[in-house]
């Protein structure tokens, strides 16, 4: 529609689309199982950790030599970090790895590497947009995450409990996308941080309770059938025609290659450190490279929150729709090897 010039971003696509943005974190929450990080090891720790290390390094070094602004350039830093998980893991499936020691470290690392985006994406928005000191900001961003966890480690089973046994229709859902609300607002105005945040936070927590699976289940129909749809036409209504200028075709190339080899080299040196082959460090490092649907996520809420230009905007959501294509290609060719 961009391209053709026949429909343009309206209040109506622009509210549909936060709440499909807002959702869509929410899911990504309750997949992060907080209990699977005290399991899944060493491995999944450190290449989670270098392959969001060396992405966020490079991705900023390269894009303040380019002349981008510090916000910008640490955005586009934040972006890269970034892993979806779920191409990969539908790879490893069909070539039976998915249970194996490769393909538990890149779901583990993927969990690790979610969190860790999260929270360089909050540090990010809430020092661009954020009012007052340094100290003031930290205080406001680090009080409202202990509140949130407290009341929801207090209150939430309660809640889900008290929705769960109300005689109307879909209570638990209704319940549920209350809080979610509720979340996401307190998250903007107390904590100075993205609504993304709060419902992701939300996410996690509810993720702990019985009740997980269930709203899991619905919200996830909710979400994917009306909400997601209209974010994802509303990102390619975002890239026009222009967005991509003549002039950024080179720094769109060198941020593709940045953000293929730092998640091979920073993920597969992870893994290597800890006892991993030199085969099954290059499979758990190709395993991090796509980006998907969470790249596109955190570079619209960084257009949204005028962090990042339209053209770089542009740059990121084509690098996150060919590092999603790149991924089965490589991580078969990788198993191929056998």
């Amino acid at each position: 529609p961009a391209i053709l010039n026949i429909i343009h971003m309206n209040e109506f696509i622009a509210l549909f689309s936060e709440i499909g943005v807002i959702f869509l974190m929410f899911l990504a929450g309750l997949q992060t199982d907080l209990k699977e990080l005290k399991r899944v090891g060493l491995a999944a720790f450190s290449s989670a950790s270098f392959g969001v290390i060396l992405p966020l390094f490079l991705g900023t070094v390269f894009s303040l030599y380019s002349g981008l602004g510090m916000s910008e350039s640490l955005f586009v830093g934040a972006v890269l970090t970034a892993t979806s998980v779920s191409i990969s893991a539908q790879t490893l499936m069909e070539l039976g790895k998915l249970r194996s020691k490769v393909g538990m470290t890149i779901l583990g690392a993927a969990i690790i590497d979610d969190v860790f985006g999260i929270v360089i994406l909050s540090l990010v928005i809430a020092f661009e947009l954020g009012r007052g000191n340094t100290f003031s900001l930290l205080f406001r961003i680090f009080g409202y995450l202990f509140v949130a966890i407290i009341l929801a480690k207090l209150f939430l089973k309660s809640y889900l409990n008290f929705f769960s046994k109300l005689k109307v229709s879909r209570p638990l859902i209704a319940g549920t996308i209350v809080l979610i609300i509720i979340y996401s607002w307190s998250a903007e105005v107390f904590g100075s941080l993205a609504a993304i945040t709060g419902s992701y936070l939300l996410g996690a927590m509810v993720s702990l309770t019985e009740y997980n699976e269930r709203i899991s289940d619905r919200m996830s129909t909710l979400t994917y059938s009306i909400f997601a749809p209209l974010f994802f036409f509303s990102v390619g209504l975002y890239v026009e025609r222009g967005g991509l200028e003549t002039t950024l075709y080179f720094y769109a190339l060198i941020i593709f290659l940045i953000a293929v080899l730092t998640k091979i080299i920073g993920c597969g040196f992870g893994a290597f450190i800890t006892r991993f082959g030199f085969m099954d460090s290059l499979r758990v490092g190709i395993g991090m490279i796509s980006r998907g649907e969470v790249a596109i996520i955190v570079a619209t809420i960084g257009l949204t929150s005028s962090v990042l230009s339209r053209p770089i905007f542009s740059v990121l959501i084509v690098v996150a729709i060919l590092t999603t294509v790149v991924t089965p290609i490589l991580l078969r060719a990788v198993y191929r090897t056998q």
